[in-house]
């Protein structure tokens, strides 16, 4: 039998460590819970035993980094309108189904509408890009998406919503540049490189390593919308997401934001969202979770 890889096996032996056990069964049980309604969502018992089979891989860490999307097989959803969406076994890919049902990619109960344009920066695998689309069915879409397997997904998963969606596979970044990268196994896509300074930022590195282009967020958004203000964006960039507020002149056209913070369980890390996006003429206000938070801006 496979075992959990060494730094699962760390963190769980960290979390014991800290007297956590309470914590990590309450954390078992939620995922238990996901896993059994993501294999009920699926609608013919073929996609039942493969979303079971997924579920049992990543138990037992079998995800790899990364497979192609090639490995991608098709699954029947119902709720979904029997649309069929596509996932890799032994990936994240069963994580954004489960994510999808959660909810949390949706905007804020008190944004203000019409809404006509909707972006994500770091689309995975274009679910929850194709959710808020069937929200919002006058609206237009736009994915970016670095990771090129991911991208070639997403736009198969959005396939069905014809031109008013649009994937672009590149990184984002608050200027053209380019970025040292690294997938991490429990990543959703390629994370930053720390570099010598710890602020989690290589740009033209120096070492050999995986390098990718990066697109200044302003000119993207601005070229796919015409000039017109993005009615909302959801940024779900693992760990560069203080660095493109930091210097978020880009984001003066967005209405409302928000910003995935999966490593908020340091609450320092999070606090850190809501004054940058107040400096950007935001409203701002955190909204934690088990496992994370999100950082929500309005205008």
């Amino acid at each position: 039998m496979d075992q959990p890889d060494g730094t699962r096996l760390h963190r769980l032996v960290e979390h014991l460590r800290r007297g956590e056990a309470p914590q990590l069964a309450a954390g078992a049980a939620r995922q238990a819970g996901r896993g059994l309604r993501s294999v009920a969502r699926v609608g013919d018992a073929t996609g039942r035993l493969r979303m079971m089979r997924m579920l049992a891989e990543s138990a037992l860490g079998r995800e790899e980094d990364q497979r192609p999307a090639s490995a991608a097989r098709p699954f029947r959803v119902p709720e979904l309108g029997d649309r069929i969406v596509w996932l890799r076994p032994r990936s994240r890919d069963y994580a954004a189904f489960q994510f999808l049902a959660e909810g949390h990619h949706m905007p804020p109960a008190d944004m203000p509408g019409p809404v006509r344009h909707i972006a994500v920066f770091g689309a995975n695998i274009g679910l929850l890009l194709a959710d808020l689309a069937d929200e919002y069915p006058e609206a237009r879409v736009l994915g970016i998406e670095p990771d090129f397997d991911n991208a070639v997904l997403a736009r198969r998963n959005t396939e069905h919503l014809g031109d008013r969606a649009t994937i672009i596979d590149t990184a984002v970044w608050h200027r053209d540049t380019t970025l040292e990268v690294g997938w991490g196994r429990d990543a959703w896509g390629l994370d930053l490189a720390a570099d010598q300074t710890g602020n989690g930022t290589v740009e033209h590195p120096q070492t050999v390593g995986p390098v990718i282009e990066a697109s200044d967020a302003g000119r993207l958004l601005t070229d796919w919308s015409g000039g017109a203000p993005v009615d909302y964006l959801l940024v779900s960039v693992e760990t560069a997401w203080r660095e493109i507020l930091r210097h978020g002149d880009w984001a003066r056209d967005v209405r409302c934001i928000k910003v995935e913070i999966s490593d908020a369980h340091s609450a320092e890390t999070a606090q850190d969202a809501v004054p940058l996006l107040e400096k950007l003429g935001f409203r701002a206000r955190l909204e934690t979770l088990p496992w994370g938070a999100f950082a929500i801006g309005l205008r």
